[in-house]
């Protein structure tokens, strides 16, 4: 069905190198006919640093290859987002696997060489750690052209744990970190957008602690920034959503983020229509999933399974997208 909201957002991962030009005709010629006018493009550290090249992931794109998709998105009139995790999420399985970050700076690591209960985070009180993460984050800006940046922040389940951050409570560490990266990007003119999970009570709520902080980070809903757009996201049938009217009443502009259920998206984004308020932007179909099999999909191809969910679920993924925008 069509919804109000003007802004029609897109989240895909950014392209193995080798598919840049595919993934910018496909820009071109599907999501800007579709209506798309934001494009997040999940980075994470799959660029070729040059600030810092100890932190470059597997695949890397080049500032090429970046300025080839920027110039594509400006062409067809769709604002361009990199995304990159500046908290949580930065090791590829719940153990101390180095990578991205932890590769060149493995003691910026919350909790070094723990099994963690989710993915590592990054300490937010390590003198290192803000000078490399704007480092990395102001060249992706920089090469993608882009006026604004995704900071992430979502599903941080390690934080208060390492000695520098130990005994300070957690909204402060979360909030801190989050106004020093923000106030650094509000300087050179970006928006900031991040995802909300952090800034809700799963106890007050009833949201799993997917959704919301089970940690003590909610309090930092009144301590950050009220420009930072929040990426408001839910995947399950929960009986309410009312981070709705919760990040409307403390003034925030948000977009409502779906996934993979065009039933659980119907259920979230009617519950906006009738507790929302005008600070919602659009809705941001997210995709999690290589976007190599994301316009697999959209070109009606099959794709062999191989026992993976971002194979064998990418079809209601892509029926999700057609359905909360209209295009079905």
């Amino acid at each position: 069905m069509n919804y109000p909201w003007k802004s029609k957002a897109l989240m895909l991962h950014a392209p193995r190198p080798e598919n840049t030009d595919k993934f910018c005709d496909f820009i071109r010629n599907r999501i800007a006919e579709d209506g798309i006018d934001t494009l997040f493009v999940l980075t994470r550290y799959h660029y070729e640093f040059d600030s810092h090249p100890e932190c470059r992931g597997d695949y890397p794109l080049s500032r090429e290859n970046a300025r080839q998709i920027a110039d594509v998105c400006r062409g067809a009139g769709i604002r361009l987002v990199p995304k990159i995790n500046m908290l949580g999420h930065q090791t590829d399985e719940r153990d101390d696997e180095c990578w991205g970050l932890f590769g060149g700076h493995p003691d910026i690591d919350e909790t070094p060489g723990e099994k963690t209960e989710y993915y590592h985070s990054l300490c937010p009180c390590h003198p290192d750690s803000l000078p490399v993460m704007l480092d990395l984050a102001d060249e992706l800006i920089d090469a993608f052209k882009a006026d604004s940046i995704h900071i992430g922040c979502d599903e941080v389940f390690e934080i208060g744990k390492c000695p520098r951050c130990r005994g300070k409570k957690n909204s402060d560490i979360f909030a801190g970190w989050v106004n020093a990266l923000t106030a650094h990007f509000k300087a050179n003119g970006k928006t900031v957008y991040m995802w909300g999970d952090r800034l809700l009570n799963s106890f007050d709520y009833n949201y799993g602690p997917w959704d919301a902080s089970r940690n003590d980070t909610w309090d930092a809903i009144d301590k950050i920034d009220k420009d930072i757009i929040i990426c408001d996201w839910h995947y399950h049938n929960w009986p309410h959503f009312r981070s709705v009217e919760r990040f409307a009443e403390k003034g925030f502009r948000m977009y409502l983020s779906v996934f993979n259920s065009p039933e659980n998206a119907d259920l979230f984004l009617e519950y906006a229509l009738e507790h929302g308020e005008d600070n919602i932007l659009g809705v941001l179909e997210t995709t999690w999933l290589p976007s190599e099999n994301f316009m697999a999909a959209a070109e009606g191809k099959k794709l062999e399974p191989d026992g993976t969910w971002w194979t064998e679920g990418v079809g209601e993924v892509y029926r999700t997208y057609r359905h909360v925008f209209g295009l079905e």
